[in-house]
């Protein structure tokens, strides 16, 4: 679609270059238009997750079946490709649009008045149209059920078509899951919700529904089985699945459940009081509806096999049956009493025994009976919950075959075979053969005896069984009487005398006796455990699976049908369950993914044949080039009992000859663990010319010629001369050589030993034939690390959470019991530090103490102290009682440098509450509204755990590199040294930071660190004149050093301060060197005094004793003059003030020379021994920062040094989710240890996602070393993206583990101020969230106090009518795009430039890739090349831009025929919360303002003039309008309006410029200079 030219009568002539057609939509969006990965939908058979059966038909493994083959749902007539969202004529002039208008009225107080009859009508059209989907959908969008069903039901007189039209409109709800399907109900009429669950029993029971009706009634139930949150929908469900129902039990299993559960027996007993004889409908049902429900549907496989044709809505009807029993048994509370019914009733093999099962378009119903049974036998205690061990599985098997054989040595001491049986040993009996060959010579009657003592099953009280028996009777029967008949009819035919007349085998008793036979060999044979199974299965996708659409969906899943893909629910069974579903699920996702890069780059390649028949590319791709070999180099050995090799090695060889220097620099970027794909292209006769998007997916490799696929993991990437130039440390990597690389990779073993096993059988070779490479994007390229990961943890016993959250992650208990303040190591006190900025911050922060102790004039660092103030009732949180200290922080030496930095930022009082719960000990959960200081929060969590636990260890995870960096900028502005901090993973590449903090810049920092450090005990050794002894060549002569020298010299220099005294009164007994040697005497006279002998010695004795005495008087004068040249100054500085006793004796005040002068005030003797202190810690923090690096020193490779930094040194970790999982096994194999984990986007990241981070170390004893979780998001925004709408809406892949746990009342802390948007746009989404407020600063800062300039609203809806006759296109499926959107916004931006406001602080959105490419492409043609417009800040997408803010946001909606994605109100709080100052929308307003969901945004919208409003005659810059306040507004009529005011407005400037140079050159003329002028 052309963009359309702005010139000529329609646009401004000359001032905007004409604009051409957009650019096509890229080929990596086709197909995936919307954000969240919006599909179109699935016409073909599903994936499916399949149990191994007992029986026929046979069906593949529960974890093997997503590789195999997958049957096609049965689709009703109206489901399917037929069904289409309802448009925007549908809902104003559609069919219903006359009776809507009866519950549509206008206004608060407007009241509707019900009719009956208009409920009967509505129902009529829908029963006789087969419930199209589109109907539905409509009434759905119109609000029927909350406007008009739901208000107006009354479970006495409601009629039939009320009740199912209600559950048809929940089904809808559920069904398209961006609305909420129980939110009316629960704030309108949740008490009503009894008795129609009642009246929906009843219908039920009454048989007097249509098959259809039943499916749709079985559906809701499967819909209220999976919402058990809702506290209305969960007292009515479990009601069903209690213990009453076990009257329907076998008497002898009952008793031996009574018999391993002794409190069983004492609750059956008031069971038994109650529902012996119920005596109300409600009491029948708890008791009898579980046990009939299953009785129908054995019925209905029974009857729907007798007949002659299938159609689809009994093939339905069984497939939503089937997945109602798959919900009751994947959750605790309903699978532990309905278990033993099912197994009674064995389900899964008559179903499977049925003719249905048979056949081939049932192999869903299959599928789905495969998932049944093994969810039916899954590894659990039913009663506790506690997952069973291979030992205790086994024991239980040799429990059943002990029974059996005592059964036969007791009851059939005469039977030979049996007595057989009954001696056997077990090994030679459990397997399917060996009890298939013992019980099939068995008759009827001994089958029936044993099925009822061994498997618990009486056929005489089983009506479908009972009938199948009566049938094989009467067939025998009548089969001997014809027998009978025809030997008369012919007398001819010799008999034998006297023999026994041999008995008729008719078809209906060789059945019943084949299901009695599966019963109890389905019973008896040996347990396979699924983890076997899971550690075969290749991690890569192959040629078999890719290209299946029948196994990964490919197309949009409208949710008219089941599929056989597990679920992720409120609750699992166990952590195995957990990481099973996962699996499956995220297998099948990356394989869609996968495919999708297939299908972009193959194209591109170009795949022809030569002359010879050989195949080449003729064509580029930027991800994949042609191979030139693979060579197998080494296989390992398997690991002992396990027969796939342990490692197989490769070497890839490619070149990178011809390829463009930025995609060179790409490929040769290949790091460890990245996933690289090989194929074998053998291309077809013909090139394809057509469109790739018009090929199915069965069709692509037929028509490119795609053979095999196969998946290898890189380790290390080498130049053309074997120089390895993957090396992770930056610093060590080496520049290439050359254009051959040579990739060494590692193959899937398992996939390799499968392939080695098929040359066997004699298929082709593939490893020879690949010939060409594809890589993928890096960021989208970690599935194989997290299904490795994942297959990990389901292997290994050391797979534990933290106790106190072990049952609510499984989703059981209370679910608050994780909270701090209920857990006993709940902390007394805390440090708080510089968390709050005074006295009055800490009032103001614990508004529901009952009393605040705060000393006068407290300044911070603060430390708070709890105490309880009383009895607490149970369950509620006791009242305290709040005592606060202050401390001092010790000087920590002179330079600016070492003074702490502090904390700016006034914690509102709930944001005390996150802070205090995230430092406590347990799980904290904090919900943060947009703008609310979520990061801030997170960041003074992580200072405060930091300081307070010196010996632990912090991982910060999150979604987005992003996310990350902001918070990590955060903490590196925190009072943390930075030689703790490390950020792991890639995205340190995009922290906008001077220092590297990824794992090889922390090692190169440290090795820099300690060179500079040496460098100052050298410059320390001078000061001391140790010169050349080398103090600074190594830490460890550091350390000699600091402990002779610089210790030694403080002792000294501390004793001289006592020796001195505080006043410097000795102050010459501390300087002893300031005094001179005494002097000596004259060498003459004491070689006199020794020489001097006889009488003339004692004559000079005498003189020389004289001038000795006169020597001593001249040497005292000399020492005393001495000595006072020496001190006479100090004594002086004391008596002056201007010197301590601290400053004079100092000894390392020459090396502090540096520091800020003068070093010693001379204020007080404390205060220079402060500083004199500080300067000592300094240097000791000095010498512990080198011992730090003694490591780094002794260590002599960069390897080993990164392993030391993650495991010794760094204390706080930041990574992404994805490199969690990426590196999970390389942590745990250098035992890492951490105790906090702190998560931020918590809602954006999927379930499993989340739970490997908890695992990044093993256990200790079984116990989990992990102290305290935080979880910081907002399930109130967008969702986890998943691109398979089948996954995302059956499979509930999209579901976050914080949604989760919101969603089972695990208590949060909701952050309830925010300080990011003007107030009048917060409204806009603060109704979503609980008691959401605004900040001082958003109501009293001045940007936030004016008006927008020359725009009379900060927000706005401008509804844009078809542009040249067009509103949305579809240039290729699901790739939205609306031209008139596109220019309008494009053309705000223009003239928001032309306004002077900064290009960068204005963003374009959109709901959809299409739309952004679009806009884009005009940007590019009328601004990008202009200095006067430029670009916008960015243009992308609402999803894209989670996380993300601006000033100024304009928004395109694009659609105008449906609502989109956008109903989703998630997506709409993300999209009107991205915007500080002005926020303006672009769309057709009459399209969603019929929205209920949306009414609470779009009726403030309604509110203002739906035409941009203007102010044309302000000036570029601050406008002087107050916020509200209108000046002269000019209501834009539609696009070519604005055109033509931008043009004006872009005249009038050029005019106003040109006469300002105009005016400069005039002054010049007339002599006035530059700047006068």
């Amino acid at each position: 679609s052309a963009l359309g030219a702005m010139g000529g009568p329609d646009g401004p002539q000359g001032l905007l270059p004409k604009a051409g057609a957009p650019s096509p939509p890229p080929q990596t969006a086709v197909g995936s238009a919307e954000p969240t990965g919006a599909l179109p939908k699935a016409a073909g058979p599903q994936p499916g997750l399949v149990p191994k059966a007992g029986g026929a038909p046979p069906a593949e493994d529960a974890v093997t079946a997503v590789a195999g083959d997958v049957a096609t749902p049965a689709l009703p007539p109206s489901a399917g490709s037929s069904a289409r969202k309802p448009t925007l004529r549908d809902v104003v002039s559609g069919e219903f649009a006359g009776y809507a208008k009866k519950w549509a009225k206008a206004g608060p107080n407007a009241k509707t008045e019900f009719e009956p009859e208009v409920v009967e009508a509505i129902y009529s059209s829908l029963r006789s149209g087969g419930f199209q989907s589109t109907q539905v959908m409509t009434l759905e969008f119109n609000s029927y059920l909350e406007r008009y069903l739901w208000p107006f039901f009354d479970a006495e007189k409601s009629s039939v078509a009320h009740c199912l039209s209600i559950s048809l409109l929940i089904n809808e709800k559920v069904r398209d899951g961006s609305v909420s399907a129980w939110e009316s109900i629960a704030t309108t009429g949740r008490e009503k919700f009894s008795g129609y669950f009642e009246r929906m029993l009843n219908l039920w029971k009454d048989g007097e529904m249509a098959l259809r009706e039943k499916t749709f009634v079985i559906q809701f139930w499967i819909n209220c089985f999976q919402s058990l949150e809702q506290d209305f929908v969960r007292d009515c469900c479990l009601r069903l699945t209690g213990l009453q129902s076990w009257f329907h039990l076998n008497e002898l299993h009952r008793n031996k459940l009574f018999a391993s559960n002794k409190k069983l027996p004492a609750f059956w007993k008031k069971v038994q009081k109650k529902y012996a004889e119920p005596k109300t409908t409600s009491a029948k049902h708890e008791r009898n509806f579980m046990a009939e429900l299953l009785d129908e549907i054995l019925a209905s496989f029974e009857e729907f096999g007798s007949r002659q044709t299938l159609g689809a809505e009994e093939l339905s009807y069984l497939e939503r049956a089937v997945e109602l029993l798959i919900d009751l048994l994947n959750q605790l509370p309903t699978r532990r009493f309905f278990r033993p019914l099912l197994v009674d009733k064995h389900f899964v093999v008559r179903c499977r025994g049925s003719k249905v099962a048979q056949l081939p378009e049932a192999r869903l119903v299959n599928q789905l009976l495969g998932i049944l049974r093994y969810y039916e036998n899954f590894e659990i205690d039913d009663t506790t919950g506690k997952p069973l061990s291979r030992r205790e599985i086994t024991d239980l098997h040799y429990e059943r075959l002990q029974l059996l054989q005592r059964v036969c040595f007791q009851d059939f001491p005469d039977n030979a075979p049996l007595r057989q049986l009954a001696l056997s040993n077990v090994s030679v009996l459990d397997t399917r053969d060996a009890l298939q060959q013992n019980f099939g010579p068995l008759s009827s009657e001994v089958l029936k005896t044993l099925c009822a003592k061994v498997s618990y099953l009486d056929v005489s009280k089983d009506p479908v069984l009972a009938g199948m028996e009566q049938a094989a009777q009467v067939a025998a029967e009548k089969a001997e009487k014809a027998e009978a008949e025809k030997e008369q009819q012919d007398p001819q035919i010799a008999r034998p005398k006297k023999k026994r007349k041999k008995k008729v085998k008719t078809e209906e008793e060789q059945r019943f006796r084949e299901l009695l036979t599966e019963i109890l060999v389905n019973r008896l044979e040996r347990p396979s455990l699924q983890q076997d199974d899971i550690e075969k299965m290749p991690l890569y996708p192959t040629e078999e699976l890719i290209w299946d659409p029948n196994l990964v969906p490919e197309e949009h899943y409208s949710g008219d049908y089941s599929l056989a893909l597990p679920k992720l629910n409120l609750q699992f069974l166990t952590i195995h369950d957990y990481l099973l579903r996962n699996f499956n699920l995220f297998r099948l996702e990356s394989t869609y993914e996968i495919r999708g890069d297939l299908t972009d780059q193959i194209p591109r390649m170009r795949p022809s044949r030569d002359e010879d028949g050989n195949t080449y590319f003729a064509g580029k791709a930027r991800m994949a080039l042609p191979m030139q070999s693979l060579e197998v180099v080494n296989v390992k050995r398997p690991k002992v009992g396990e027969i796939v090799p342990a490692e197989v090695r490769a070497e890839v060889r490619f070149c990178l000859t011809g390829v463009l220097p930025n995609i060179r620099q790409e490929w040769d970027q290949l790091r460890e663990h990245d996933v690289i794909f090989l194929l074998c292209i053998e291309a077809p006769d013909e090139l394809f010319e057509g469109k790739v998007a018009d090929l199915s997916v069965s069709e692509f490799p037929e028509k490119f010629g795609v053979v095999s696929l196969r998946g290898v993991e890189i380790t290390e990437l080498l130049d053309e001369e074997g120089n390895i130039i993957s090396d992770p440390n930056p610093s060590e990597r080496k520049t290439p050589v050359g254009d051959n690389r040579v990739a060494r990779v590692l193959l899937d073993p398992a996939q390799y030993h499968a392939d080695l096993d098929a040359v066997a059988e004699g298929k082709k070779e593939v490893y020879s034939t690949l010939n060409m490479v594809l890589r993928r994007k890096p960021k989208e390229n970690n599935f194989k690390a997290i299904l490795q990961t994942i297959r990990s943890l389901m292997s290994s016993e050391d797979t534990v959470v933290p106790d106190w959250l072990h049952d609510l992650f499984l989703g059981y208990g209370d679910p608050g019991a994780a909270q701090y303040w209920k857990l006993p190591t709940s902390l007394q006190t805390i440090d708080f530090r510089d968390t709050f900025i005074d006295q009055d911050h800490i009032l103001e922060s614990f508004p529901d103490a009952d009393d605040i102790d705060i000393p006068e004039d407290l300044q911070r660092p603060f430390r708070i102290e709890f105490e309880k103030a009383g009895a607490s009732e149970a369950g509620k949180r006791p009242s305290e009682r709040i005592v606060a200290s202050a401390y001092k922080l010790p000087n920590m030496g002179p330079y600016p440098e070492c003074k702490p930095k502090e904390n700016k930022v006034r914690f509102t009082p709930v944001q005390v509450e996150a802070i205090r719960s995230g430092v406590n000990p347990g799980l904290t959960m904090v919900v943060g509204p947009p703008g609310t200081g979520k990061t801030d929060t997170a960041v003074q969590v992580v200072n405060l755990l930091f300081h307070n636990f010196p010996d632990q260890k912090i991982v910060l995870v999150a979604h987005s590199n992003q996310a990350l960096n902001d918070l990590f900028e955060k903490i590196v502005a925190l009072d943390i040294p930075e030689r703790y901090l490390l950020r792991l993973g890639r995205g340190i590449q995009e922290l906008d930071a001077k220092q590297d903090f990824s794992k090889w810049g922390r090692v190169n920092h440290m090795l820099q660190r300690r060179l500079d450090l040496l460098a100052k005990v050298e410059r320390l050794a001078e000061t001391f004149s140790l010169v050349g002894e080398d103090v600074g060549y190594t830490c460890e002569n550091a350390q000699h050093f600091f402990l002779h020298h610089v210790q030694y010299r403080w002792a000294d220099f501390q004793k001289k301060l006592v020796a001195a005294g505080k006043d410097g009164v000795n102050i010459h007994k501390a300087m002893p060197e300031a005094r001179k040697p005494k002097l000596k005497r004259p060498k003459s006279k004491r070689r006199r005094h020794a020489e001097g002998e006889g009488e003339e010695g004692e004559e000079e004795g005498a003189e020389d004793e004289d001038a000795r005495a006169e020597e001593a008087d001249n040497i005292a004068a000399i020492e005393e003059e001495e000595e006072a040249d020496e001190l006479i100054n100090a004594r002086k500085a004391l008596k002056n003030g201007t010197r301590t006793v601290v400053s004079l004796l100092f000894p390392f005040g020459e090396f502090f020379a540096d520091a800020p002068q003068p070093l010693f005030p001379a204020e007080s003797y404390e205060a220079d021994l402060e500083i004199a202190e500080g300067c000592f810690r300094y240097l000791q923090k000095m010498f512990e920062e080198i011992e730090e690096c003694h490591a780094f020193e002794l260590l002599r490779n960069s390897h080993d040094r990164g392993n030391y930094l993650i495991t010794t040194h760094a204390r706080i970790i930041a990574m992404t989710c994805t490199h969690a999982a990426l590196t999970r096994s390389t942590l745990v194999n250098l035992n890492f240890k951490y105790d906090n984990l702190i998560m931020e986007e918590s809602a954006q990241i999927l379930e499993v996602e989340t739970f490997i981070p908890m695992l990044l170390q093993q256990s200790e004893r079984g116990v989990s070393r992990l102290k305290r979780v935080m979880f910081i998001g907002d399930h109130h925004q967008l969702p986890p993206v998943v691109k398979n709408r089948a996954f995302q809406k059956y499979g509930h892949l999209d579901q976050s583990l914080y949604a989760r746990f919101v969603r089972l009342k695990t208590p949060t802390v909701d952050l309830n101020l925010q300080g990011r948007a003007r107030p009048d746009i917060a409204e806009l989404y603060s109704w979503r969230y609980k008691d959401l407020g605004n900040l001082s600063n958003v109501l009293t800062d001045k940007k936030y106090r004016q008006a927008n300039a020359g725009l009379s609203y900060e927000y706005q809806f401008i509804d844009v009518d078809d542009f040249d006759g067009q509103g949305e296109t579809q240039p290729t499926p699901h790739f939205y795009q609306n031209l008139g959107e596109a220019e309008y916004c494009v053309a705000l931006f223009m003239y928001m430039r032309l306004l002077g406001i900064p290009g960068e602080k204005i963003s374009i959105l959109s709901t959809y890739n299409g739309q952004k490419a679009l806009i884009r492409d005009v940007v590019r043609q009328r601004c990008s090349w202009n200095p006067l417009f430029g670009d916008p800040g960015k243009i992308t997408t609402v999803d894209r831009f989670q996380g993300q803010q601006n000033d100024y946001i304009i928004v395109s909606l694009v659609r105008t025929k449906h609502v989109g994605h956008l109903r989703d109100v998630r997506r709409l709080v993300v999209t009107m919360s991205r915007a500080r100052l002005g926020l303006y929308v672009f769309g057709r307003f009459g399209l969603f303002e019929n929205c209920f969901e949306l009414s609470p945004v779009f009726t403030r919208f309604a509110k203002r003039p739906r035409q941009l409003s203007l102010e044309l005659e302000e000036k570029p810059g601050v406008s002087e309008r107050a916020t509200n306040e209108l000046g002269a507004p000019t209501l834009v009529k539609d696009l070519h309006h604005m055109w033509a005011l931008l043009q004006e407005r872009m005249k009038a400037q050029f005019q106003a410029a040109a006469s300002v140079v105009a005016a400069g050159q005039g002054l010049a003329g007339a002599g006035v200079g530059p700047a006068a002028a």
